[in-house]
């Protein structure tokens, strides 16, 4: 059974720094934020796969952003 809604996209800033990265020389401050983005995407992909091996009849959403519901009254 299919667990993922959808697959985990990589994200745009991490295909752009994979490209550049062979080309030139990042800046020390853009070389850091690859490293992250990097170990942090390949975090989420060995989440995925932990998830997908626990997920019995559950749908997983990757990349959802839940945020709380204010309500807002006029008097």
């Amino acid at each position: 059974m299919e667990t993922f809604m959808k697959q985990r996209p990589v994200p745009k800033e991490l295909k752009i720094l994979r490209a550049l990265k062979p080309r030139i020389v990042l800046p020390e401050k853009d070389r850091k934020r690859y490293v992250n983005l990097e170990k942090g995407y390949e975090g989420e992909v060995m989440f995925d796969a932990r998830a997908e091996e626990l997920a019995t009849d559950r749908y997983i959403l990757n990349d959802l952003l839940l945020v709380p519901f204010k309500l807002i009254q006029h008097l």
